[in-house]
């Protein structure tokens, strides 16, 4: 991960730590903030899986890898995520880019049992597991650090 600290860490690492126990290892992790066109910050997850058999990709459906993404939005720019947490995924492509992120169907602070549970079905089936099994139980630590941290940003 990283050694700056975000709001987000203790979530991530309780995903990566449940995913990881069910043999869906990342490849890579990175924790960071960005920003959306240079004006309003969020933050952002991405657990790079490549097909290596350390990592539970299949090589055929998967050649170069997905990517799980999670990221909170201050829902300030027109055109950009609403307001809170989302799960994306995406396809990693041979020139190291990657494709279009898609929707997970889980919420954006997902029982991490939930979380690995969809990858684990998008890994072996195409399409992410819809199993509902609720929120992670620090979601509204993370809720409230995410919104601290947004409002801070917001007057920056």
């Amino acid at each position: 991960m990283t050694d700056r600290t975000f709001p987000h860490d203790t979530y991530i690492t309780a995903v990566v730590n449940t995913l990881t126990d069910v043999g869906l290892d990342p490849a890579d992790i990175t924790l960071d903030d960005c920003d959306t066109r240079g004006s309003h910050c969020y933050l952002r997850a991405c657990l790079h899986f490549t097909p290596e058999d350390t990592y539970g990709v299949d090589a055929a459906r998967w050649p170069d890898g997905l990517l799980l993404i999670w990221e909170w939005h201050p829902g300030i720019e027109a055109g950009e995520a609403e307001r809170g947490p989302v799960w994306l995924w995406a396809k990693c492509l041979p020139d190291g880019s990657n494709g279009e992120p898609a929707a997970m169907p889980v919420p954006g602070a997902a029982n991490p049992v939930q979380v690995a549970f969809a990858l684990a079905e998008l890994i072996n089936k195409g399409e992410p597991g819809r199993r509902r099994i609720g929120l992670w139980n620090g979601a509204a630590v993370l809720d409230a650090a995410c919104e601290a941290w947004g409002t801070a940003e917001g007057s920056e």
